[in-house]
């Protein structure tokens, strides 16, 4: 890990709880909150060189776990 990789691993642990009740109060459901902020986690690790530093990350993470919730209620009838 390099401080690159810490301070990332820092803002995504830190948004952690606004990021759960936001995709719970889209979904409603404890169990699809959990699955659906997973998957965020996992798509915001993966993009993490997209973030720009100096930018909100709640926001960017946000946006990230909204179109999860779309995906879910696609999926999920």
């Amino acid at each position: 890990m390099n401080r690159e990789s810490d301070q990332f691993i820092a803002l995504l642990t830190s948004a952690q709880p606004v990021l759960h009740g936001y995709v719970f109060s889209l979904l409603g459901d404890e169990t699809a909150a959990r699955d659906v902020l997973q998957e965020t986690n996992l798509t915001l690790w993966h993009k993490a060189d997209d973030f720009v530093e100096g930018t909100s990350f709640p926001a960017w993470a946000a946006k990230v776990a909204y179109f999860h919730v779309l995906r879910w209620r696609r999926k999920v009838p």
